[in-house]
């Protein structure tokens, strides 16, 4: 093989990450699990393929983190392992924010069916990172794994180099046949944004897009399942509300458009269409 290649030196010795070495041959699978909420897998054509690679991004504070922490709930209400990367929350932090939410991350610990890293994107290389996820994986035996979120390991690397990360982080959940969810935090507050700057749109299976909207001078979050490889899904895009339960999708958004240019506007039904309306109310 020619070319670069990254590589870390651990107490096992020298590990290389061969990414040309790859190939695509990993199996696909027709099974659905859950996202852990079910307005959601019904957005998606009856849930997550078994075997994909899941992508949240949009804004901080937008709902990512929630909807990590439902799939990895629904994996432990189904008495499977589930392990979580978090590199932009502390372990306090994210018992906290789950607690609220009615999750009990403890008690699926002391289950022993989750296992939840957290460290500084910063603490160490990339490389030291996947080394870190591919020996907890093949330790652990997850069937899903989470990573929250993949942006923070990108601060302070060169965009090949982070691509080369997620190509092998995906390349290695596919090759296990793990359930893959990670997170991306959107620069952009309001309005469009790109989710393809870094690549990673490209090597994912499902997209779910989360983005803050202004209706009517309040905020409001709004949710689209932007991609699902394989399977119809519902390309609406409905308000997402967080609530103390957890998620709630509405269809709260039906009457506007426009709604992730961050100018929404009410449509407005067509004059000949309101004049049969209004024949048929007068009849």
């Amino acid at each position: 093989m020619k070319g670069e290649y990254p590589f870390t030196m651990g107490m096992d010795g020298i590990s290389v990450f061969a990414l040309g070495a790859m190939r695509l041959t990993q199996r696909s699978s027709n099974i659905r699990i859950s996202s852990g909420v079910k307005d959601l897998d019904d957005m998606c054509g009856g849930g997550y393929f078994q075997d994909s690679i899941i992508l949240a991004t949009g804004a901080t504070g937008t709902g990512k983190t929630m909807l990590v922490s439902k799939f990895v709930e629904d994996a432990y209400n189904n008495n499977e392992r589930a392990i979580l990367f978090a590199y932009e929350e502390s372990r306090a932090q994210l018992l906290r924010n789950a607690t609220s939410w009615g999750i009990d991350f403890e008690k699926m610990e002391s289950d022993g069916l989750l296992k939840i890293i957290c460290a500084y994107p910063e603490s160490t290389g990339l490389e030291d990172h996947l080394q870190i996820i591919k020996t907890q994986i093949n330790q652990f035996k997850p069937k899903r794994m989470a990573i929250d979120s993949l942006s923070a390991l990108a601060r302070g690397v060169s965009l090949n180099a982070f691509r080369q990360f997620v190509i092998a982080v995906t390349g290695y959940t596919k090759q296990e046949e793990i359930a893959g969810f990670f997170t991306n935090t959107a620069e952009e507050f309001m309005g469009s944004h790109s989710i393809t700057d870094s690549h990673i749109s490209t090597i994912t299976d499902t997209i779910l897009l989360l983005q803050y909207v202004e209706i009517k001078g309040e905020m409001a979050r709004a949710l689209n399942v932007f991609k699902m490889r394989g399977s119809w899904h519902d390309k609406r895009i409905r308000e997402f509300i967080i609530t103390n339960s957890g998620p709630e999708i509405r269809d709260s958004f039906s009457n506007f458009e426009q709604i992730f240019s961050g100018a929404p506007h009410r449509v407005v039904p067509d004059q000949n269409v309101q004049n049969v309306f209004k024949g048929i109310d007068n009849n």
